[in-house]
């Protein structure tokens, strides 16, 4: 398909690596452009300088404006690299004033709802001049839109994986011990370092020393650290259970770990939050209320003693998930949001 909608994009690393499968957009008639990040050490610095005095991301946003002015539309991501080009099209300050800007929003819904009520609207009338705010969940929509955000301007689209990386494996291959992994402001180890101990599971722990400061560990749960892709990909492949603890988050926290866990078929014992329970039902996890620990115990343990109930959900989890969550899914989703409003040329 030829390329006939330029998209610049706006990343705080470099869309040539693919974050959240991105290229997959140009299979889809786009053609992706961007600078590349500060390389020279004196350029680093002095972003860094500017960028933390000011709290915006300018370096990327103004070294783009010639390929802003060649481009159709610009797409952000995640939400602080949409700052500087939404305070330059509010303004109306051209490129960016007549350029149709997409954001894709992570933490902002869940920082939004701990604010008081001035202090939402302040940090809302910062992203006014956004388009189109993209979520990973329908429960976030209403957060942002009680903020400031104008209705019809904020979009959920589920988020998806990579399907030609993570793919089933035999069940009768994989070790049946529990894997947990994730690094991210949402896990709570603390329920699940609580939930096993005392008994015979065994839990091989992945995440950074943060996520379990203060927190005593059993004998039972092994901490490995923060490891390689590879590493990871081979945990969650090899584990008949993975576990994906959370604490209740506006943004479906955990969501990443648990799709691609899961489309290879693995048994996922997940948190039953409102975010993730758009992704997963009790047909395809082992589903915990949040910070309950008996809970969380008893579906572990009911996990590890019912060889078919693992090997059952595994398959169930890796159908529903390969059939509605892959990347390539959530950019149509993405494309069919930009042709609705016309930024797409055919």
């Amino acid at each position: 398909m030829p390329h006939h909608t330029r998209c610049l994009v706006l990343t705080g690393g470099s869309a040539a690596d693919g974050p959240y499968g991105i290229d997959k957009l140009g299979t889809l008639g786009y053609e992706l452009v961007e600078v590349k990040p500060a390389s020279h050490r004196l350029h680093r610095k002095m972003r860094d300088v500017i960028e933390h005095r000011t709290g915006l991301p300018l370096d990327k946003t103004l070294r783009s404006v010639p390929r802003a002015r060649n481009s159709d539309l610009v797409l952000a991501f995640l939400e602080r690299e949409a700052l500087t080009a939404a305070a330059l099209a509010r303004r109306g300050v051209p490129p960016y004033a007549n350029r149709p800007l997409a954001m894709i929003c992570c933490w902002l819904a869940d920082e939004l709802r701990e604010m008081p009520a001035e202090s939402r609207r302040r940090v809302a009338a910062r992203y006014q001049g956004v388009d189109l705010t993209i979520v990973f969940s329908e429960n976030q929509i209403d957060i942002l839109v009680d903020a400031g955000f104008s209705e019809g301007s904020v979009e959920a689209v589920p988020f998806g994986f990579a399907e030609r990386i993570f793919t089933p494996q035999p069940f009768h291959a994989r070790s049946p011990s529990i894997t947990a992994v994730g690094f991210d402001r949402g896990r709570d180890y603390a329920t699940l370092i609580q939930a096993v101990r005392g008994t015979d599971l065994r839990v091989d722990l992945y995440c950074k020393p943060e996520n379990i400061t203060g927190l005593s560990l059993p004998d039972n749960v092994h901490f490995h650290g923060v490891v390689p892709f590879d590493r990871y990909k081979q945990a969650i492949s090899s584990s008949q259970i993975v576990a994906v603890p959370t604490r209740e988050m506006a943004y479906p926290s955990g969501q990443t770990v648990a799709l691609e866990a899961g489309a290879t078929g693995a048994c996922l014992v997940l948190t039953r939050t409102p975010a993730q329970s758009e992704y997963f039902s009790d047909d395809t996890a082992l589903l915990c209320p949040p910070g309950d620990v008996e809970a969380c115990r008893l579906a572990l343990l009911r996990a590890a003693e019912d060889s078919e109930l693992r090997e059952g959900l595994g398959a169930s989890a890796a159908h529903d998930i390969r059939s509605r969550f892959t990347y390539s899914q959530m950019w149509k989703r993405i494309d069919g949001l930009f042709r609705d409003r016309g930024w797409v040329n055919d």
